[in-house]
């Protein structure tokens, strides 16, 4: 058991090495890579040029890679296209990918399980099963608990800041200027993770891409219902020939009725949350300093005689 347990902790090691090296060094990866190919290119000795490359290329690339594409085989294409989504709307680099997250996961839980395990075992408590497993499982949910927060956190600056994209879009349009000119020319005044996802929308679409595609990506990239809603509107707008600044006035009044419910809403649930800060942190302080010199006089008191 404890060798096998030995033999858990040295292959992650060994991974979580690799992810550090890969996270510290990818910029020279890139360069390297680069240069790998245009050596393939060359009529240079193959066989020689694989011996020089370093250990860490040779042998545990190759491992890491094969170990990553043998997860992605088992896994449920369901529980795939969520992770996909989820990294998306989390508006993480090309470089995370699903199985990059997976295996992060398998060695954050197999990290904290074994850590558990010789916690437990040099301080002379009884090894439980259970809670080595529950630690493991912690773990294991951390990196999607931090990209699923990372995540919520990007759709709220998405949530506040589109109906003040909406308000230039529709001033660009009633100005005179085209949809495409005025979504490209709102993005450009614009900061923020909605803005980037919008540019990126255009040039799409500049690079040949359908529109009614591009915005259905955008919707789907940003994962939020309000862009949902926007983008829908402007395709069915399309579709029937209807005024599009009419349609841009309706949406930035709608838009800005939801995010006022939105902030009245928060300012509703304020007083609750604040309960418990008063009953456990302040009220104790209170008592002790309106309290405090009654309770020490009647202990004096009390004393003397």
């Amino acid at each position: 058991m404890e060798l096998l347990i030995y033999l858990f902790a040295f292959i992650t090691a060994v991974l979580v090495i690799l992810i550090i090296y890969e996270v510290l060094y990818d910029s020279k990866l890139t360069v390297k890579e680069r240069l790998d190919t245009v050596r393939d290119m060359s009529d240079d000795n193959e066989k020689d040029d694989e011996w020089k490359a370093p250990f860490v290329y040779r042998i545990i690339q190759p491992v890491y890679q094969k170990l990553m594409k043998a997860i992605g085989k088992v896994t449920p294409s369901g529980l795939k296209r969520k992770y996909d989504h989820l990294i998306l709307t989390s508006g993480s680099s090309q470089k995370t990918n699903f199985h990059g997250l997976l295996l992060k996961q398998i060695l954050m839980g197999t990290a904290h399980g074994i850590l558990l395990y010789i916690v437990l075992k040099y301080t002379s408590n009884a090894i439980n099963i259970g809670r080595i497993f529950l630690f493991a499982l912690v773990g294991f949910s951390l990196p999607l608990i931090s990209l699923y927060s990372k995540a919520e956190k990007r759709k709220e600056k998405m949530k506040r800041s589109l109906p003040d994209l909406l308000d230039l879009l529709y001033v660009s349009v009633e100005a005179g200027l085209g949809f495409d000119a005025a979504f490209k020319k709102t993005s450009d005044k614009m900061q923020g993770p909605l803005s980037f996802e919008v540019t990126r929308t255009m040039n799409e679409i500049t690079r040949g891409k359908e529109r009614e595609e591009a915005l259905r990506d955008l919707a789907y990239r940003t994962g939020v219902e309000e862009v949902l809603s926007f983008v829908t509107a402007i395709i069915q707008t399309e579709k029937l020939g209807s005024s599009i600044t009419n349609m841009l006035k309706t949406q930035s009044v709608t838009m800005r009725q939801i995010r006022r419910q939105r902030a009245e809403e928060k300012a509703a649930k304020l007083p609750i949350k604040m309960l418990f800060p008063l009953v456990f942190l302040m009220f104790p302080s209170l008592f002790v300093v309106i309290l405090g010199p009654a309770v020490i006089n009647i202990f004096e008191n009390l004393m003397s005689r």
